[in-house]
């Protein structure tokens, strides 16, 4: 199953002489259930394509469909109900309350859109993130490791279909980056959410099951490799066994 499907999408900054083509005529398909990296240097436009992917830029040309939605076809207000409800996302730096406790901060998503939280599943990521002592803390008392791992959780109590993350390793250490790759793995293993991962590090690329290489705006290179999810070969995602989020009170616009 398709779960993204980009086609001729472009992003132009300036003009004539100072024309940048940040993201130029890209297409590209991701499939559920997996993870994808896309890799480039600094400037290659990687953010830009994760940002139209995920409903949060239009492109200046071309289509994205998202569980089979046309995103920039709908108008502002279903589009950000799409994406708070589909969608979730790891920026890079982080854009936590710093006002909201580490509990509040992962629940504003659902509290802000009126919805019901799962407790079951918040308790269950707290103890796979080791938050678990740390809901009533600020984000200023938390290492940068921690403040990564509270966004994830929010970004995942939403029970997203689509996971999109943006350089996540890019502002914690070399320990905090082991631990959220796990996590990840260990996320796509019990969950079998789509993660899109973009990134120029090649111990978070290594762990993908597809890379794609991004230069001067464009798709260089693609490839596949075998599952990374597990030692026995086969994810629960690809087995059928994942935990299913339902999509209770949600509906694709």
């Amino acid at each position: 199953m398709r779960i993204v499907e980009a086609e001729g999408i472009s992003k132009y900054y300036g003009e004539g002489e100072a024309l940048v083509k940040s993201v130029d005529q890209v297409s590209l398909s991701i499939q559920a259930h997996r993870i994808t990296a896309i890799v480039g240097k600094s400037g290659s436009g990687k953010t830009t394509l994760l940002h139209m992917l995920g409903g949060l830029e239009p492109p200046d040309a071309g289509t994205v469909r998202v569980l089979g939605r046309s995103l920039y076809e709908l108008p502002d207000s279903r589009r950000t109900k799409f994406r708070r409800e589909h969608i979730g996302f790891i920026f890079q730096k982080f854009q936590l309350i710093p006002e909201l406790t580490v509990r509040q901060n992962i629940r504003l998503p659902l509290e802000t859109a009126g919805k019901k939280v799962d407790r079951e599943l918040e308790a269950e990521l707290l103890a796979l993130l080791d938050l678990e002592d740390r809901v009533n803390f600020y984000p200023h008392q938390l290492s940068g490791g921690g403040q990564q791992r509270t966004a994830i959780a929010r970004a995942l109590l939403v029970k997203p279909e689509l996971v999109l993350a943006d350089e996540p390793t890019g502002n914690i250490d070399q320990e905090a980056g082991a631990a959220l790759l796990d996590f990840i793995r260990e996320s796509h293993r019990r969950f079998g959410q789509t993660f899109v991962v973009v990134t120029h590090d090649p111990e978070v690329a290594a762990m993908a099951h597809r890379k794609i290489w991004i230069r001067d705006g464009r798709i260089s290179q693609e490839t596949e490799q075998e599952d990374r999810s597990g030692e026995e070969g086969e994810s629960e995602a690809d087995s059928g066994l994942f935990r299913e989020f339902p999509a209770e009170g949600r509906e694709v616009p």
